[in-house]
């Protein structure tokens, strides 16, 4: 974590692998962050790792689930209860189950 980034409380960051959390970025309470997951398509189930990334002034609301390999660009905006599958760009607003595009955030 960086200079001014926090996570709320009971914030789970299941850290198989990397999590990077950047300057002023704030993941708010009970927020779920999963670096794991499995290769579904191998009958072994083969353990899958991948960074999270949460960059500067990003704001991840309550309760969201930000999957294995995500980034949040800067300034992003996550919904509460939101899962986030792919990658949420520099400004952008998503919310959803899947996440998807709400709108843009003004500097």
């Amino acid at each position: 974590m960086n200079h001014r980034a926090c996570l709320g409380e009971k914030t789970n960051a299941y850290s198989l692998g990397k999590i990077d959390i950047h300057n002023g970025a704030t993941i708010a309470q009970e927020v779920y962050l999963c670096t794991g997951t499995h290769d579904f398509s191998d009958p072994a189930l083969q353990l899958i790792v991948e960074r999270i990334t949460v960059e500067a002034n990003a704001f991840i609301g309550a309760r969201a689930m930000i999957l294995p390999g995500v980034k949040v660009g800067k300034n992003a905006v996550v919904g509460a209860m939101s899962v986030v599958t792919k990658d949420v760009h520099a400004d952008q607003i998503v919310a959803g189950n899947p996440a998807k595009e709400i709108g843009i955030r003004k500097n």
